[in-house]
C-alpha cells in the first residue's frame, strides 16, 4: 500500500492525465457520436410524422338486409381499412375468366420496363383479341394498356411469351406474385383467364388482388379509361380499343376496373368503385347480369354505408 502511495505521490501529474482522457471518452466522445448519428431535427421530424398521420375513415355498416344479386359470389371491400362491407361465399371456388388479366398486367409491370418493346411473331386468336400483327413492334406500356382496356387475349399472350422462359416462365411469376401477397385460394395456369378446371379463385383474393393492382399508378389509371388507341412503334398501325366495362361514363361511382366472362365462369366484374372519396372495391361471379349486380352493390352501399373518424 506504501509503495502504492509513493508512485502515486511521484507520479500524480500523469495519473491526473490518465483521469482526464477517460472523462473525455465516457462522457464527451459518446454525446458527439450521438449527435452525428442522430441530427437533432431528425427526432422531431418523425414526431412530426406521427403527429401528422391520420387514421382512415372507418366504414360503419347499418344493420340492413344483404342486397339482392344474381351473382352467386360476391364480396364488397373497403379500400383503406380492407373492411368486409358485405359478402355471400367470398371463399368458394370460382373460375375468374378475363379478370386474370389484373395479374397479367401486374406480372408483366414487375418484370418488364415499360418502353420495352415486344416485335410480334406470331398470331393469337383464342377469344377476344386486338389483331396484332406479325411484325409489328409495340411496347409494353401499349399491351398492358389494350390488355385492361379492351381484355385483348393476343396482349395478354405476347406478355407472358416475351418472358426468357416463355409462357410458362411467366405463369410461374404470376403465381409468385399471388403467393407473395398470401391469395392462397388462387391458382393460375393461363394468362388469358379461358377455361380451364385448374384455374381458379375466390371474390375474396380477386379482391386483395384489385386492391393491390390500384397501388401501380398505371393501373389506376388506365382502367379508368373509355376508350383508346394502341399502336405500334412508328405510329403507322392503329388499334382503336373500347372498354369492356360497360358501367363507365354511365355510373358516376365507378372508376375502372375488370371484366370476364365464359360460359363454364358466367359474368365476372370487379368494380373499382368511389363514393364521397372512399374508395371500394366490389367483385361478383357466377353472374347472371354482372353490371346490374354491381350497380345493385353501389346503392346499397350508398344506403347503409357512412365513415367515421375516430
Amino acid at each position: 500500500m506504501s509503495k502504492f502511495l509513493n508512485l502515486l505521490k511521484n507520479n500524480w501529474s500523469d495519473f491526473l492525465i490518465i483521469f482526464l482522457i477517460l472523462i473525455l471518452n465516457l462522457f464527451w466522445l459518446p454525446t458527439f457520436s450521438f449527435w452525428s448519428i442522430y441530427p437533432k431535427n431528425s427526432l422531431s421530424s418523425q414526431n412530426k410524422q406521427l403527429v401528422e398521420y391520420q387514421h382512415p375513415d372507418v366504414p360503419v355498416i347499418k344493420m340492413a338486409q344483404k342486397p339482392f344479386l344474381s351473382s352467386q359470389n360476391y364480396i364488397l371491400v373497403d379500400v383503406a381499412t380492407n373492411t368486409v362491407l358485405t359478402s355471400q361465399d367470398p371463399d368458394s371456388k370460382i373460375y375468374p375468366a378475363s379478370t386474370t388479366k389484373l395479374a397479367t398486367a401486374l406480372t408483366a409491370l414487375n418484370i418488364y420496363p415499360l418502353d420495352e418493346i415486344i416485335t410480334i411473331d406470331q398470331e393469337y386468336t383464342e377469344g377476344k383479341v386486338m389483331e396484332l400483327k406479325i411484325g409489328e413492334k409495340i411496347t409494353i406500356k401499349s399491351l398492358v394498356s389494350a390488355l385492361l382496356v379492351y381484355s385483348a387475349n393476343d396482349a395478354a399472350f405476347n406478355l407472358a411469351n416475351h418472358h426468357q422462359s416463355g409462357v410458362v416462365g411467366f405463369i410461374k411469376q404470376m403465381n409468385l406474385l399471388l403467393q407473395k401477397y398470401g391469395l392462397k385460394n388462387t391458382n393460375f395456369t393461363n394468362f388469358d383467364g379461358l377455361q380451364n378446371e385448374n384455374h381458379y379463385s375466390t371474390v375474396y383474393d380477386l379482391s386483395q388482388l384489385a386492391r393491390l393492382s390500384i397501388k401501380n399508378s398505371i393501373v389506376k389509371e388506365v382502367v379508368k379509361t373509355k376508350n383508346i388507341t394502341v399502336t405500334d412503334i412508328d405510329g403507322q398501325i392503329k388499334h382503336e380499343l373500347i372498354s369492356t366495362n360497360e358501367l363507365l361514363d354511365v355510373v358516376p361511382e365507378i372508376e375502372g376496373l375488370k371484366t370476364g366472362w365464359t360460359p363454364e365462369a358466367k359474368g365476372c366484374f370487379i368494380g373499382l368503385i368511389n363514393i364521397g372519396g372512399h374508395e371500394l372495391i366490389s367483385v361478383v361471379a357466377q353472374s347472371d347480369d354482372r353490371f346490374q349486380d354491381t350497380k345493385n352493390l353501389i346503392d346499397w352501399a350508398k344506403q347503409n354505408i357512412s365513415w367515421k373518424n375516430y
